[in-house]
């Protein structure tokens, strides 16, 4: 497992990190039409501030790494965790954390942050981290586990019976629950997205993996928004015209105007005006941000 950094500017505040999920035929976060790898093209102007990195698998996700009766979720997770761990030394591990998961890596990302917050050394990942963006994520839960069905005919494998299923479901239907739970305790922005257009399989059948009900967690927790795009387009964005991204990118301009901004080096609870193109917004403590932070500068929106 490693980390690609995509853009480092020299004055960065926020870390910005994408994991993928199932491996299909196109490049990860790179629109069909132009090629537009969007981390770079698009957000990095956008987020001028921000560190943006990509976590890499070392062997593409496959089905059986979340319908298997072994946890190897937890595997990739751990991967996930360790790698930042490694990027964020010295005053990086700081710095506010932001994820944008797609499909079955945003149960990466969850389980990821579940297990971090178990370790001593390892919980200031969980403390700096202030959003998690899910494009198409299924919360799975037993009443909906027959939808997972969708996967494996997307992957054109053999789709196994109810029983089947359930037995190889254990890991994929414990992460949903556990983290509605999680983030209770540990208030963390979760903005998740559904499908608004099929995918279209073998002997031209339509199908949406991850329709609005799955995209939810479970309890009392804010609807999903709908992206016009399918379940391969919805991370993969043309330019800052896409109303798609506009929705996405929204978002993350929200959650960055919201950070604290200490007024001097080294000052804690101390909160000044954030500086935007068009508009002066105020943060809000998280509590644990001291050090170097300074404003963060969005281009028009």
């Amino acid at each position: 497992m490693s980390i690609n950094i995509i853009k480092d500017p020299s004055d960065a505040r926020l870390d910005i990190i994408l994991v993928s999920g199932l491996k299909i035929d196109q490049k990860d976060w790179t629109s069909a039409e132009n090629s537009i790898f969007w981390p770079e093209k698009l957000l990095a102007t956008q987020i001028p501030k921000a560190r943006i990195l990509v976590f890499e698998y070392d062997e593409d996700l496959t089905l059986d790494v979340f319908w298997n009766k072994r946890d190897l979720i937890s595997s990739n997770s751990d991967d996930l965790v360790n790698s930042l761990m490694d990027e964020r030394r010295g005053e990086k591990a700081e710095r506010p954390l932001v994820f944008i998961a797609h499909c079955l890596g945003g149960l990466v990302v969850e389980n990821a942050l579940m297990r971090a917050n178990k370790n001593e050394k390892k919980r200031q990942l969980v403390t700096c981290a202030i959003g998690l963006l899910l494009l198409g994520t299924p919360h799975y839960q037993s009443a909906t586990l027959s939808q997972a069905k969708k996967y494996f005919q997307l992957a054109q494998k053999d789709v196994p019976s109810d029983s089947d299923l359930q037995a190889l479901s254990k890991h994929v239907l414990a992460i949903p629950q556990s983290f509605a739970e999680f983030i209770q305790s540990n208030p963390i922005n979760v903005e998740s997205f559904y499908e608004g257009a099929p995918v279209i399989i073998a002997d031209d059948q339509e199908i949406e993996l991850v329709e609005e009900s799955l995209a939810k967690l479970p309890g009392d927790f804010p609807d999903p928004t709908m992206l016009k795009g399918n379940h391969h387009s919805m991370s993969r964005f043309e330019s800052e015209r896409d109303k798609d991204y506009k929705n996405v990118s929204r978002v993350l301009a929200d959650w960055v105007e919201d950070l604290p901004q200490p007024e001097e080096k080294g000052t804690t609870n101390n909160i000044s005006n954030a500086s935007f193109s068009g508009s002066t917004n105020y943060g809000y403590q998280l509590g644990q941000n001291t050090g170097t932070q300074s404003g963060f500068t969005f281009g028009a929106r």
